[in-house]
């Protein structure tokens, strides 16, 4: 299958569902968002090209914003440029994905000496949200609603780094997290990687319960574990539910 051309995406920006409606005012922001919802999708494929003069007719904006647009999502890390094809979207990569995890495992065990600290310890409406996160996420899983859950386990693990109130580790994690959505929908937008739901729920509610506890030495445990097991499965062969003996609904996908 070849690559969606960028001409040929279309993208109803004036009637979504949440009636996002292009603006003046920070333009390029919701043209990169339009653009970011595409990629995470999978509607704009690996390798897609984003042609500036295009995408600026169809929405009926000057090509500014969308330079704009671009930019931020290639530092953002999901597209690239180059001078012999321009923009593209990034091609995912288990190698990629290890890095990403490298990254966001310094981040958040950064965050714990933070958040563990005797006298900065959570308050109880932060306590309530990270608790309120990880049963959304269970929730879910449980449901076999996998989108949902991935979902909830990406604001669970921004939420821990935005609670330390470093605005700069909440842009670099949030930046991680669009990549990891990225690398992990291209690898297999279902089932990849797969592991039972109750190991995945046991290493969350570890480092909730170190959290909670304002425990470091634990805090730092179940994030190491966690990402350790999370490098090794993305570098795990595809599998098929048949293999697995499970049913798709029901199978557990870990993006960390």
């Amino acid at each position: 299958m070849s690559p969606t051309p960028a001409s040929n995406y279309r993208i109803d920006i004036m009637g979504t569902e949440d009636d996002l409606r292009i603006q003046q005012r920070h333009l390029w922001e919701q043209i990169a968002e339009e653009l970011r919802r595409g990629i995470h999708s999978g509607k704009l494929e690996p390798g897609s090209r984003l042609i500036t003069a295009d995408l600026a007719a169809r929405w009926g904006v000057s090509r500014g914003p969308v330079r704009e647009a671009l930019m931020a999502l290639e530092n953002e890390g999901i597209v690239h440029s180059t001078r012999r094809q321009g923009t593209v979207v990034g091609t995912p990569s288990a190698l990629d994905l290890q890095a990403i995890f490298c990254v966001r495992e310094a981040l958040e065990s950064a965050a714990g000496n933070v958040l563990c600290d005797k006298e900065t310890l959570l308050s109880s409406s932060d306590r309530a949200r990270l608790s309120h996160t990880l049963d959304a996420m269970d929730k879910a899983y449980q449901r076999g609603e996998n989108a949902a859950a991935i979902k909830s386990d990406f604001t669970f693990h921004q939420l821990i780094v935005d609670l330390t109130g470093n605005s700069r580790f909440s842009a670099i994690n949030k930046n991680m997290i669009s990549q990891n959505t990225q690398h992990l929908k291209g690898l297999d937008p279902q089932i990849w990687p797969q592991v039972g739901w109750e190991t995945i729920r046991i290493a969350h509610q570890r480092i909730l319960d170190a959290l909670l506890a304002g425990d470091l030495d634990s805090y730092r445990d179940a994030i190491f574990i966690h990402y350790r097991n999370s490098k090794a499965r993305a570098s795990m062969p595809k599998v098929t539910p048949a293999s697995m003996g499970e049913e798709p609904g029901r199978l557990g996908v870990d993006p960390a």
